[in-house]
């Protein structure tokens, strides 16, 4: 009896679970928030039979019954009992801030991963190479280096993290394009440290806000001849924001972080800004505004940090393509010819620039 009753209770443990699990779930069950697609189901084929057994665990992983649930929990628990986040691409900082540590964040963080000279120089030529071949065909070439949240926000991080070299990679770069080139390179980065009355990213996620996206708007504006308007001449309020991208990796809930967002009022309010988004993804944005100031076209090649230069760009010059530097090649701007090209990337991700270049220039371009 007691034997059947064991059995019995562990097909319950094993079933239950599931069979409930469709009835009682809701919205924040499903997907995941970890910015990445959840595993399909395999095909098996038989050149491929070794690797079907670890697929079908990473999918029952990836599926398991209340699966975001017990994740949510045991962010909780390591965030009370042990004062970490439970990823290891997580830093938990001070006051409610957290910061990335993945890719090269954390070692651009402490100063440990300077360029080497010869990686400075073949970087700064692939920029070169693509300003060359843009502005050879008369269209202003610039560059903006939006820097990483860690480099900003230091005073929040861990004491333990301390820095081992002051400089920093972006103006390793800025310094060899001053002394080869004439191409410009717009670093918010003292900007940003010489004004702290506004906070110029999230707390939560890895990105600047919309604060930090008007300054390098209008950065941007300033670079190309246009009439720029200090952050300090608009209004400026912080409204509450929903969990960023950090939290979202170890799956802490709502109520045990807060973050906020900026919203700038005051600049070409206006104005009615017309959106084509032409894959359907964000990943290509033709952004037209009747009546802007500047009747130019810009076309900025950007990472995720151009989502906050949507916010304002556009209120200034009569159109604005957007392109993700992923979905990017260059005879998009044969189809759609820009008056200035921007490239915009992050700090942690200069490493990619030669990537990026090979899809702006033509492989034999002069």
């Amino acid at each position: 009896m007691i034997k059947k009753i064991m059995i019995g209770g562990f097909w319950a443990i094993l079933l239950l679970p599931n069979l409930l699990f469709p009835l009682v779930k809701g919205n924040g069950d499903s997907g995941s928030a970890e910015n990445r697609s959840l595993a399909e189901f395999p095909v098996f084929e038989a050149k491929d039979f070794e690797a079907y057994p670890s697929e079908v665990d990473s999918y029952i992983n990836d599926h398991a019954a209340f699966r975001n649930r017990f994740l949510s929990i045991n962010s909780v628990l390591n965030l009370k009992l042990f004062g970490y986040a439970d990823s290891q691409d997580v830093i938990r900082g001070k006051e409610g801030w957290y910061f990335f540590a993945g890719g090269m964040s954390l070692f651009d963080a402490l100063g440990t991963e300077p360029f080497y000279q010869d990686d400075v120089a073949m970087i700064g030529n692939e920029i070169i190479r693509a300003a060359s071949y843009y502005e050879g065909r008369g269209i202003p070439f610039l560059m903006m280096i939006p820097p990483n949240k860690e480099g900003v926000y230091r005073e929040y991080m861990p004491d333990c993290y301390e820095r081992v070299w002051d400089g920093n990679r972006p103006s390793q770069l800025e310094e060899y394009l001053g002394e080869h080139s004439g191409i410009t390179v717009l670093d918010p980065r003292e900007y940003f440290n010489a004004n702290r009355d506004y906070t110029w990213y999230y707390k939560t996620d890895t990105h600047w806000n919309f604060a930090g996206g008007y300054v390098g708007s209008q950065m941007i504006i300033e670079a190309l001849g246009g009439n720029a308007v200090p952050i300090e001449d608009v209004t400026v309020t912080y409204e509450a924001a929903a969990p960023g991208d950090l939290v979202n990796l170890f799956h802490l809930p709502e109520q045990y972080c807060s973050d906020e967002n900026a919203v700038i009022t005051g600049f070409g309010d206006n104005l009615a800004v017309h959106v084509e988004d032409v894959l359907g993804d964000k990943n290509i944005l033709h952004m037209s505004t009747p009546g802007a100031p500047d009747g130019r076209r810009i076309a900025v090649i950007r990472d995720s940090f151009g989502t906050a230069l949507m916010d304002k760009l556009p209120r200034y010059f009569a159109n604005v393509d957007f392109y993700h530097w992923q979905a990017f090649d260059y005879t998009m701007l044969e189809e759609n010819p820009p008056d200035a090209v921007i490239y915009e990337i992050v700090e942690r991700d200069l490493t990619r620039i030669p990537q990026d270049v090979a899809k702006m220039v033509p492989v034999n371009a002069d």
